[in-house]
């Protein structure tokens, strides 16, 4: 796992495991959980979606997240 200088796990690794544990939030909610502002948690996200480690649906004009399975 990928710690910064804290040794706490980065927001990456805490996204996918909160989402492994709990599919279908949004950028809002993860934001909520991890005290993070829904701009900054957007540009997390997209970085995972990117290396295609989170997938999402559009559900009006929310983005509802996923991990993605491994193949």
């Amino acid at each position: 796992m990928i710690t910064n200088k804290t040794d706490k796990p980065d927001f990456a690794s805490q996204v996918k495991e909160i989402l492994s544990k709990e599919p279908g939030l949004s950028v809002k909610e993860l934001a909520e959980r991890l005290k993070t502002n829904r701009q900054y948690m957007a540009g997390i996200l997209k970085v995972l979606e990117e290396r295609g480690e989170v997938t999402f649906r559009q559900v009006g004009p929310a983005r509802i997240y996923y991990v993605r399975p491994e193949n």
